[in-house]
């Protein structure tokens, strides 16, 4: 078996589902946070993966939903689940947000840094991340707004030896590697990136399944592995 070192989520449908269910829309974010629970413990428990990413919340859903569902999909995320944290713990997974801060509630802000400060492991290279507030072009801005920080620090000798790998140093994944696979639920209705992580996504396979993510359970993730086992063959790396 072939295993991806990174799985990215981009997990759609919370709010259909429970619209199907007759629940009001942003109820079903409690069963997207159970369900990424349930595949968190499995991929760390059952495979060699060294990353997951599930994007929890862009950029532009923060500026596009309610102030009753951002409180509600908020108080989630403080609320934390101990089970998951002791699971992180014991198997020394680093915990990661990723994203900017900028419109988050300040007491969140800090609830997650402190997370982030208590879940880390040094001799660990095992990551589970939840994008929070992320959008492909807003890490771009805050990449571009650090290198001209740097360089009124520095000087422009700063400039001279910048490559790709002092570039990715600035971005929000840095201390991890790329992408392998990505799975994205809705299938026909959202073949595409939505902006997520495309300078780490550049060589992924794109996996699309026409299951609610509510629904996404870990026979649905081994059919994917699976998938993209079978594909690893064609993945000539420009050979």
């Amino acid at each position: 078996m072939i295993w991806p070192k990174h799985i990215a989520i981009i997990p759609d449908w919370n709010r259909t589902r429970a619209k199907e269910k007759g629940l009001p829309k942003f109820v079903w974010h409690t069963k997207w946070f159970e369900n990424v629970i349930k595949l968190t413990k499995y991929i760390f428990s059952e495979t060699p993966i060294r990353v997951l990413t599930v994007w929890g919340l862009s950029t532009e859903n923060l500026k596009n939903r309610t102030e009753e569902e951002l409180t509600y999909l908020f108080d989630i995320y403080k609320k934390w689940n101990k089970d998951l944290e002791e699971f992180l713990k014991k198997n020394k997974i680093n915990f990661k947000r990723v994203g900017s801060e900028e419109w988050l509630p300040n007491d969140l802000v800090e609830f997650l840094r402190t997370k982030e400060k208590e879940i880390r492991f040094e001799d660990s290279d095992r990551w589970s991340i939840v994008a929070i507030n992320y959008w492909w072009r807003d890490e771009i801005i805050r990449w571009v707004n650090s290198l001209l920080e740097d360089f009124r620090r520095k000087g422009p000798k700063f400039f001279e030896s910048i490559d790709e790998e002092i570039l990715s140093s600035y971005l929000d994944f840095a201390e991890v590697p790329p992408v392998d696979l990505v799975i994205r639920t809705k299938w026909k209705m959202a073949q595409r990136l939505s902006g997520f992580m495309l300078w780490w996504i550049w060589y992924s396979e794109l996996y699309f399944t026409d299951k609610y993510f509510p629904d996404f359970d870990i026979e649905d993730l081994k059919k994917a592995l699976k998938w993209f086992n079978d594909v690893y063959e064609y993945r000539n790396f420009w050979k």
